[in-house]
């Protein structure tokens, strides 16, 4: 609070206690704020609307002088109003409601225990501007009807003029804090809100949800393809062998093509970087409100950590909207929360029990309540850079209407840990600094991230969020985005987050993974001409080549390796076949096989080289043995996605301070905004 009240020529507490002096009353035995003198006559219309105007209403309300003129300056460089810079503050919630009520003539909702929501609407509901849930509400306390208003969600001014409409006089007005009001809304419309959470995409879209798994004629497909390698390979080894690889060298081909195309965006990125707008800068007026949702499970030892993140966005308070959405089951975590004193613009969502317990469904429930124009979704070990908002709310701005998504770049912060941590920073290294931006720039479907996506919300909710029922929601959305004709695009910004450490825990993860990618590729192949006639020629073949060919690659590459130990042990190792036929699609093979490995070496080299991780390139050459634990997990996840398509396996994460090794990267320096 100190840093933010040392902004327009306010240095610290000192000067804000005599700023408020000149601006306020004080009373000389106790330095607070002095009760306003009486009104003459407080039916005087004009002489409350100066009051209610002013904010003189506050005086006496037990709000620290400091903290009122702190809101009136913030507010003005904030472009908001000051009871939202007020309130993003501190604890003044109740405080504000109860004067805003006594002004206004209302009742603040003391206790909402006998208050019974109705579920139909007042009917000026669309002339007060209703957004996904509604900011006025009718209820019934003791056989009475009343209207509920959330103080928070109107300017005083603006719900003094509302209160003077004829279809609202006469009716009995109660005001409520922003926490009565979520907690309100949460408990009357319980059941519509998980509803929507779970079915809201399935009910839109059922043919692009894995709710209800495969299709009847997709799985004949599936099984008679399946059956008919099976048998030729029992019947006509050599033959089968012949035209599997035949088959697989095409998507192979694509995917080191895409690889390959992907190493110029490292080798020279000045050149091939793309005008994404994130130079330009909004000044805090301009800065739009952003929501940012971060989905817990477990994760009570993390909220520590995870609070001092988000508390080091460079980004005005009062245009914050964080959530932090906990399961109604999980008592740790909500233990742990209790125990918290959490900033002011810190909500907490609790989603109601009910299947399926995944990450997607907790996410679109807390998507009802969020206030921003923008979204960006976080884990509780991330780590963004400060500037991350600003930045996407700059390319947001600067970039035409369909460009829906921002995909941070994610990197690792505990590489050192042991091998497989390693491994794993290299891999995502690639896919984030390389890969991704190379499906930007031609404009192919991205599979996203899990994490440090950035949305524009209303986009979000006509999409109807995300898929509840498929355990790789990320990617899912990527490729549905695509689909209805929207643009994914890289931000450039990091956000750090911990890799597994442990075998099993890494290897949890990764089957959820390999199987949510499975479910999205089989999902969208459900209709193949509307895929490709919504996605185009170049979309398709990105979309084959990354989901497609990341799960043919998992599947097959330990095969190779059967395949040449059977030949070495007939002492024929890699023997080229007789036939003209063969001696072509065997050259192709291999040169796919090396160039495959070769590229995708160099790509995860110069990934790592070029964030100034030096110590991690020579790890590039062991990636082929991190691929067999790929395949590992890949057919355990196919053995998933036909037993338990819906089973969310929970990643656990530990505090950094708990971690093995350290973190090496470097410490983003925060971007200080000195008044002019």
């Amino acid at each position: 609070m100190q840093a933010l009240a040392c902004t327009a020529g306010v240095r610290g507490p000192g000067d804000t206690r005599r700023l408020a002096a000149a601006l306020f009353p004080v009373t000389p035995d106790d330095g607070r704020l002095g009760r306003a003198p009486p009104l003459r006559n407080e039916a005087n219309s004009a002489e409350r609307r100066g009051r209610i105007g002013s904010y003189s209403f506050l005086l006496g309300a037990g709000i620290p002088s400091a903290d009122i003129a702190q809101a009136l300056i913030l507010a003005r460089r904030w472009g908001v109003a000051p009871h939202e810079a007020l309130l993003s503050l501190g604890d003044h919630a109740d405080a504000y409601t109860r004067a805003l009520a006594s002004v206004l003539g209302l009742e603040p909702l003391a206790d909402s225990g006998g208050l019974c929501l109705l579920q139909r609407r007042p009917t000026s509901a669309a002339i007060l501007g209703e957004g996904l849930l509604p900011k006025v509400l009718i209820g019934e306390v003791q056989g009475r009807s009343c209207l509920l208003f959330d103080s928070r969600a109107f300017k005083p001014d603006v719900l003094e003029a509302l209160l003077s409409r004829p279809d609202v006089v006469g009716w009995h007005c109660r005001l409520a804090t922003p926490a009565q009001w979520r907690d309100l809304v949460a408990h009357g419309r319980r059941r519509a809100l998980i509803g929507a959470a779970v079915w809201g995409h399935a009910r839109r879209s059922p043919a692009q949800s894995a709710a209800f798994g495969v299709p009847a004629r997709q799985a004949v497909r599936i099984a008679a393809g399946a059956g008919l390698a099976l048998g030729a390979a029992a019947v006509v080894p050599g033959a089968a062998i012949a035209a599997s690889t035949a088959l697989l060298t095409l998507p192979f081909l694509a995917v080191v093509s895409l690889r390959s195309a992907s190493l110029p965006a490292l080798l020279a990125p000045k050149r091939l970087r793309l005008a994404d707008g994130t130079d330009a800068s909004l000044s805090d007026a301009e800065l739009p409100t952003y929501s940012v949702l971060v989905a817990l499970y477990r994760e009570g030892e993390m909220l520590g950590q995870l609070t001092t993140a988000i508390g080091r966005l460079d980004y005005p308070a009062a245009k914050l909207d964080v959530k932090l959405v906990l399961e109604e089951s999980d008592a740790e975590t909500l233990a742990a929360v209790a125990r918290l004193r959490l900033p002011a613009h810190f909500e907490i969502v609790v989603v109601p029990a009910a299947d399926p317990r995944t990450k997607p469904k907790a996410l679109n429930y807390a998507l009802a309540f969020a206030r921003g124009e923008y979204l960006v979704i976080f884990d509780a070990e991330d780590v963004p850079q400060a500037d991350q908002l600003r930045k996407a709310a700059a390319m947001f701005r600067a970039g035409p209407p369909e460009l829906a998504c921002l995909q941070g770049r994610l990197n690792i912060y505990n590489s050192r840990a042991n091998w497989l941590t390693r491994q794993f920073t290299i891999e995502y290294t690639a896919l984030f600094d390389a890969i991704l931006p190379t499906l930007a720039r031609f404009g192919m479907p991205m599979p996203l991230g899990g994490t440090s996506n950035h949305f524009r919300t209303s986009v979000l909710r006509k999409l109807g969020g995300w898929d509840a029922f498929n355990v790789t929601e990320d990617a899912d959305l990527g490729i549905r985005l695509a689909r209805r004709g929207f643009a994914c695009a890289v931000l450039d910004s990091t956000t750090w987050e911990q890799a597994p450490a442990g075998f099993g825990n890494w290897f949890r993860q990764r089957t959820r993974w390999l199987k949510g990618w499975m479910q999205t590729y089989l999902v969208h192949l459900r209709d193949r001409a509307a895929l490709r006639r919504e996605l185009g020629s170049l979309g398709i073949i990105g979309f084959h080549a990354m989901l497609g060919g990341m799960i043919l690659s998992a599947l097959v590459h330990p095969l190779f390796y059967v395949l040449l130990a059977a030949e070495w042990v007939n002492g024929q190792p890699l023997q080229m076949p007789q036939s003209t036929f063969g001696r072509w699609m065997w050259s192709l093979a291999v040169a796919n096989l090396l160039l495959g490995y070769l590229v995708s070496i160099a790509l995860g080299a110069a990934a790592v080289l070029r964030r100034r991780r030096l110590d991690l390139v020579p790890h590039a050459l062991m990636m082929p043995a991190y691929w067999l634990l790929i395949s590992l997990a890949a057919y355990r996840g196919l053995y998933h996605l036909a037993t338990a398509p819906h089973r969310w396996e929970k990643t656990h994460h530990t505090p950094r301070q708990r971690e093995r090794g350290k973190a090496r990267y470097r410490r983003p320096k925060a971007r200080v905004r000195r008044p002019k």
